[in-house]
C-alpha cells in the first residue's frame, strides 16, 4: 500500500521515541494529510542508520510529535516552509526506490498543493460549494505550477511492529476474534526487508523545504492569475478573498 502526502500541516498527538528508538508509542491523528496515517500501539524496531549507531533525527522527532509547523521551529527552517513526503508499507525495497527517485521538481507541486487545498478546506465545511469553481482550479493550478527552490533536506526510514493485542487503529482485539474456531496460522517466517511480518510496516519521510519569501512570490502569482470557468458566485469569490487575505496566517 503506498500513500504519498503532505505530509497541509495541522499536527498529530504522539510521543517520539527515546535514543535508542525501542520506545512503545500511540499516535492521535487530527485531520493532517501530511502527518502519518499511522495508529496504534508500536515498537519501533528498526530505522535508518541503527546499525552502524545512529539515533533519528531531530526533524523526524519533531515531525512525529507536532506535525511539519512543529519541524519549522527548529533555526535551521525558521525562514523555510517545510514539508513532508510519506510513503508507507511492507514493500522495503519498493519504498527505498521512491525514496530514491523522488525529485524536488516533480515531486514538490503535489506536496505544496495539498498543504494550500487544507488551508482553504479549514475554513470553510465544504470548500465546492463554498468557493465553486475557484476551488477547482486552485487545485489544478497549484499541482500544476513549475514551482522552483524547493530542496530536498533529508531523508528517513522507521520499521514499526504493532501491539499484537491491538488492531491497526489501536482498538484492542476482540476476545470474539481470538477465540474463532480457526486453523491456526502459519507458522511465521523470518523477518527480512522483503519479508516482515504481518504487523509490521515501514514508514519512509523525505524533508523538503522552500525559502518562505520565495513560495510566497509564486503562490501569490498563482492568485493574480486563476481564471476560474465559469467564474464563481460573488459570495464564493468572497470567501475565498477572506481566506487569500490571511492565508498565510497559521499556514
Amino acid at each position: 500500500m503506498n500513500k504519498f502526502f503532505l505530509i497541509s500541516f495541522l499536527g498529530i498527538a504522539l510521543f517520539v521515541s527515546c535514543t535508542t528508538g525501542q520506545g512503545k508509542n500511540t499516535f492521535q491523528l487530527e485531520e493532517n494529510p501530511t502527518a502519518p496515517e499511522t495508529s496504534g500501539a508500536y515498537t519501533i524496531e528498526d530505522y535508518k542508520n541503527k546499525a552502524n549507531g545512529g539515533g533519528i533525527p531531530d526533524w523526524v522527532k519533531i515531525f512525529l510529535a507536532d506535525g511539519p509547523r512543529g519541524v519549522e521551529t527548529l533555526d535551521a527552517y525558521k525562514d523555510r516552509y517545510v514539508f513532508i513526503g510519506r510513503n508507507e508499507g511492507n514493500n522495503f525495497k519498493a519504498l527505498n526506490q521512491w525514496a530514491e527517485g523522488f525529485s524536488p521538481d516533480l515531486d514538490f507541486p503535489r506536496l505544496a498543493s495539498i498543504r494550500i487545498e487544507a488551508r482553504f478546506r479549514n475554513a470553510v465545511p465544504f470548500p465546492d460549494t463554498e468557493y465553486g469553481s475557484f476551488y477547482e482550479e486552485l487545485v489544478r493550478a497549484t499541482s500544476d505550477a513549475p514551482w522552483t527552490g524547493a530542496v530536498k533536506e533529508a531523508d528517513f526510514w522507521l520499521q514499526l511492529k504493532y501491539d499484537s493485542t491491538r488492531d491497526e487503529t489501536g482498538g484492542p482485539v476482540s476476545a470474539n476474534a481470538q477465540d474463532t474456531e480457526q486453523p491456526p496460522p502459519p507458522a511465521p517466517q523470518e523477518n527480512s526487508p522483503d519479508n516482515p511480518s504481518p504487523r509490521e510496516t515501514w514508514e519512509f519521510l523525505i524533508l523538503v523545504t522552500i525559502d518562505k519569501a520565495l513560495f510566497s512570490s509564486q503562490l501569490n502569482d498563482l492568485f493574480l492569475n486563476l481564471n476560474p470557468t465559469p467564474p464563481p458566485a460573488k459570495d464564493q469569490v468572497t470567501a475565498a478573498n477572506r481566506v487569500k487575505e490571511k492565508f498565510y496566517e497559521g499556514f
